[in-house]
């Protein structure tokens, strides 16, 4: 394909800056939560009764279900193009691979070194077959960055575990591991975060596995603005201000945004 800067240039409006950390943010999601560097209500329930969760989670973006600000969802979630004449998968591969070459030395100190492992989360949907309906394993093969890195090593578990994601419980058995991973760091690449159900069950099941650090990468993050004062905020704050991918929620300044070849 081409550069991911220039195909996602146009499209910089759908997308919405995530917030660092801090007083009002989750410290592990990024939307609003109650309190100094807290947990919000959905985070404190899909951390909890797993073996190990992951506290690195990184959205490249924002975004609502309905309005303004809910285009990016409807790429990521209904699975339609964006507008104009680029197609969903390229689109996506894009957004990754221009946020990770900004960004990786962000997503390598939270790994606590450099990546062994590129992974994605697999559907739980037991009735399909995983890697042919699921978009994520052909985005991080588009992105050259991650390609060499990425083993498809999760598989969808057992049915009532999956129940339980749909319930917005974690539940690792929902995931099974191919393996061993030992001492691997991993990048857990998944498309949409609602409640962390998913991307926490699947770390646990990685460190169970053996792996020494999961830091989970988001396209999209969805908020609920509606949901509580501090959540209304960061949304307003996100939709007020020009995105840029030189901004991640992990990093205290702008990076610099390199030209980054995908495909």
């Amino acid at each position: 394909m081409g550069d991911a800067r220039a195909v996602t240039e146009a499209y910089l409006q759908i997308f919405r800056d995530v917030p660092a950390a801090g007083p009002g943010v989750c410290r592990i999601c990024h939307t609003g939560a109650d309190g100094a560097y807290e947990l919000c209500a959905a985070c404190r329930v899909t951390t909890q009764g797993l073996y190990r969760h992951t506290e690195h989670v990184v959205p490249i973006s924002l975004c609502v279900r309905d309005g303004d600000g809910a285009q990016l969802h409807a790429v990521v979630a209904r699975r339609k193009d964006p507008p104009g004449s680029v197609r969903r998968i390229p689109f996506l591969a894009a957004t990754v691979a221009r946020f990770h070459r900004a960004h990786a030395s962000c997503l390598t100190r939270l790994a606590g070194g450099p990546f062994s492992m590129v992974t994605t989360l697999p559907s739980t949907r037991l009735d399909r077959p995983i890697e042919v309906f699921h978009p994520m394993p052909r985005v991080v093969d588009l992105v050259g960055d991650l390609r060499r890195l990425h083993r498809p090593v999760l598989m969808a578990g057992s049915a009532p575990a999956a129940e339980n994601l749909a319930r917005r419980r974690s539940d690792e058995r929902a995931f099974q591991v191919m393996g061993r991973v030992d001492g691997a760091r991993v990048l857990l690449v998944d498309d949409l975060f609602v409640s962390g159900a998913h991307a926490q069950s699947a770390a646990s099941a990685l460190y169970r596995a053996g792996a020494e650090a999961v830091v989970a990468l988001v396209i999209a993050r969805l908020v609920l603005p509606r949901a509580n004062e501090n959540t209304a905020r960061v949304w307003a704050r996100a939709s007020a201000e020009p995105f840029s991918f030189d901004r991640c929620c992990c990093a205290g300044s702008p990076t610099v945004d390199r030209a980054t070849d995908i495909g």
